[in-house]
């Protein structure tokens, strides 16, 4: 990435932040301003209808209450609001009882009654059941109901002054310090619920903001039957079987401004009014909005940040569904507002002893953070998203939704699966038998279906004989196996010559692999053997022919250190050293040819080299030579010349090595032939000559290094001759390849013309 690309997209990541940071902040400085709205919508915690209501059913509460006190026992609440259904349903269980018992004694003989009567019997015994389920169920819903009641108003009593009048005004039970309610302006909110002798609720003085508000809606919630839901269509009309309100009582309610206060604070109901004036929501969905516009304009001047990390190439689905968790995220951030206008963070950090400055700025940055996530994340989603219009809606789709990841997923398993089944070649032994097994096992299923229920005996029978067949097969492939397992394990212990004569089945193409890794093992044995026999020859060899020089060269240094030397000797002996260290010489040079040949470590000059001339340079190099070796050398090369892709000199010392074998190993006074043509696509060159010793190595093992024809070693080479020669040849692409046939040696040289 060039430094251009990579500045560019540093700005964008910086721009970034910059927005997020001021949507933010815009949040943050809105703070006052969220106070001042919801202070609109605050409403008083005695104007709420849930207040009212529950304050009402609180009648109910005392009500019972009052007549425990009196009668100085526990009242159940249907007892006592549903007297009269209580004492029916006691009646009708104590019945229910005395006729099971009758039944029980009566047993089962005698004609008791006509048919006609029995069964006008069985009605009324229906009814009655019926009536006594729905006494049950009204006694467990009054329980149920009081409890609800007891445990709301029981979180409101402690907040306000309550006392329980009877009809002619006298105090039966006081809550209020002593303070009569009706008649104090102390109270902020005040209500009075008067009971007549019907026990309709009459609604007295009420105080408090919107005062007609309270009135109507407590004489509302008054005039309502709170055990109406509850109250079957058949019974809805029987008065006796409703609940019966208090009597001939007034309950006075009242809340003075820090009891009102104190419940506030209790209640929180400071979160419900910035939840009705939704300037929280309204802004924050506003700055939103924005920052989806300066994200998406940003992005357009960096459309490839999207390459520099997988986390800008998410999928649609995961970014939507990021995205829209962060904009609730935000949207619940409301409670953060209310906190922090309210002072809850700021004293919570003063008592854990941060300085004044510290603790607002705290405040501050842990507001930044917080607005700071949903508009990140939002940021992110249309950097995200923007890459549509950068690659195409095509690509993606493909690539950036798992909707498009499970249709590549499902393209491709389909494309396996026609695959794996064009690929099923019923013309071979085990796809065919395959095929015929589960065709003839779906045709037998199919017979067997549709025998119904003789189908499942069937079906066992065929179970059984198919377990009997399976066990059978099994076996006989667990013993084939068995049999090719011993075969491996014997070869692994060294084994080579273990054979598997037995028929194995689906494992005979295993039986053929084994029998081609023993013949490799072989080789590689074979090869071992004589890797180790080289190095073995190498040690030897390199030994006595460094050796030779080095102690001559030792020896003619004492004597040139003998004082009685003449000059005549001493120059002898010089002769001699440059001789044996120039001897010394050429075998360590040989011995780094042949190590960097052996390990494709030479460097070649290919050039168009004509090896006609070249091979008559050599030949003129070595004039001396071979007239001192009385050799009859005949040369039958072309005319013309013979160009190839060659390294000269490797070339050269190809040539120069085999001339020099000539002159060093054959028979004196015979023939050698060299001969250079082109045959069909190569250039042959072919060098004969009779040996002076008898040749009794393997040809092969001539162009080994260190291996001589003179196996005594009395002669200056090196053994590495052949060995050079034959390694230049075959990296350039030609063959080296001996014949020995009695005395007479040949060599013969292949280069590809092209």
């Amino acid at each position: 990435m060039d430094i251009k690309l990579r500045n560019r997209h540093r700005i964008s990541i910086i721009l970034a932040m910059i927005v997020v940071l001021l949507a933010a902040s815009v949040m943050v400085g809105l703070y006052p301003f969220f106070k001042n709205e919801s202070a609109r919508y605050e409403e008083p915690v005695y104007g709420q209808d849930e207040f009212l209501k529950h304050l009402v059913l609180g009648n109910y509460v005392l009500y019972l209450e009052q007549a425990q006190y009196e009668q100085g026992s526990v009242i159940s609440p249907f007892q006592f609001y549903f007297p009269l259904a209580e004492e029916e349903l006691r009646n009708a269980m104590a019945v229910e009882a005395a006729s099971e018992v009758s039944e029980t004694e009566a047993g089962a003989g005698g004609d008791a009654a006509e048919d006609a009567d029995a069964d006008e019997e069985v009605f009324i015994m229906d009814a009655q059941e019926e009536r006594r389920e729905y006494l049950k169920e009204l006694r467990q819903s009054c329980v149920r109901e009081y409890e609800s009641w007891n445990r709301y108003f029981g979180g409101m009593r402690n907040f306000l002054d309550y006392q329980i009048l009877d009809a002619s005004g006298k105090v039966l039970t006081d809550h209020a310090g002593g303070r009569s309610i009706a008649g104090s302006d102390e109270y902020t909110f005040k209500a009075v619920l008067r009971y007549d002798d019907l026990g309709r609720m009459e609604t007295g003085e009420v105080s408090g903001v919107n005062g007609s508000r309270l009135f109507n809606s407590l004489g509302t919630l008054g005039g309502r039957d709170p055990m109406s839901d509850y109250y079957w269509d058949q019974y809805r009309y029987e008065t006796d079987l409703k609940l019966k309100n208090p009597r001939n009582v007034t309950f006075a309610y009242g809340m003075r401004s820090q009891q009102i206060a104190a419940f506030e604070e209790e209640r929180e109901t400071v979160w419900n009014a910035y939840n009705y004036s939704g300037s929280v929501s309204r802004i924050f969905m506003g700055l939103i909005c924005a920052v989806v516009i300066a994200a998406f304009f940003f992005s357009c001047l960096d459309p490839g940040l999207p390459d520099i990390s997988r986390l800008l190439r998410t999928p649609l689905e995961v970014v939507a569904g990021v995205a829209c968790g962060a904009v609730f995220f935000g949207t619940g951030l409301t409670n953060l507002v209310v906190v922090t206008n309210r002072g809850d963070l700021y004293d919570a950090l003063m008592r854990a002893n941060f300085l004044p400055l510290a603790a607002r700025i705290m405040v501050k940055f842990w507001n930044l953070m917080w607005w700071s996530i949903p508009f990140a994340i939002v940021y992110w989603a249309v950097i995200c998203s923007r890459d549509v219009f950068r690659i195409g809606l095509k690509r993606y789709l493909h690539e950036r939704t798992l909707c498009g990841w499970f249709w590549q997923w499902v393209k491709n398993l389909c494309h396996r699966v026609y695959t794996f089944v064009g690929n099923i070649n019923l013309q071979e032994r085990s796809d065919r038998t395959i095929f015929r097994i589960v065709g003839v096992n779906f045709i037998i299923l199919a017979i067997l279906c549709s025998l119904w229920f003789f189908g499942i005996g069937a079906l066992i029978l065929y179970s059984i004989a198919l377990f009997i067949v399976m066990r059978k097969y099994y076996r006989d492939l667990s013993d084939k196996y068995s049999i090719l397992l011993r075969a491996t394990n014997q070869i692994a212990e060294g084994n080579l010559e273990v054979s598997i004569e037995e028929d194995l089945s689906v494992f005979e193409p295993f039986k053929k692999s084994i029998q081609k890794i023993q013949k490799g093992f072989k080789v590689a044995v074979v090869e071992e053997v004589k890797s180790q026999k080289l190095k073995t020859d190498l040690i030897s060899n390199m030994s006595h022919d460094l050796k030779t020089p080095l102690t001559a060269i030792i020896t003619y240094v004492n004597l040139l250190r003998d004082d009685h030397a003449t000059p005549e000797q001493r120059k002898a002996y010089i002769d001699i050293l440059e001789q044996k260290s120039m001897r010394l010489k050429s075998l360590i040079e040989d011995l780094f040819e042949i190590s960097k040949a052996n390990s494709n470590n030479v460097t070649l000059n290919l050039e168009d080299v004509d090896i006609v001339s070249l091979l008559k340079e050599v030949s003129l190099e070595l004039s001396d030579k071979i007239e001192e070796s009385t050799i009859d050398f005949r040369w039958n090369l072309p005319d013309e010349k013979i160009v190839l892709p060659l390294d000269s000199q490797k070339t050269y010392r190809i040539f120069d090595n085999l001339l020099s074998n000539i002159i060093k190993y054959a028979m004196p006074n015979t023939r050698a032939y060299i001969d250079m043509k082109k045959e069909g696509e190569y250039v042959v060159t072919t060098l004969k000559n009779v040996s002076a010793a008898e040749l009794t190595f393997n040809p092969d093992e001539i162009t080994e290094r260190f291996v001589r024809g003179d196996q005594s070693r009395n002669t200056e080479g090196s053994g590495l001759g052949m060995a050079i020669a034959k390694s230049f040849v075959e990296l350039q692409n030609g063959k080296l390849q001996i014949e020995v046939e009695a005395d007479l040696f040949r060599v013969i040289i292949r280069w590809p013309i092209s």
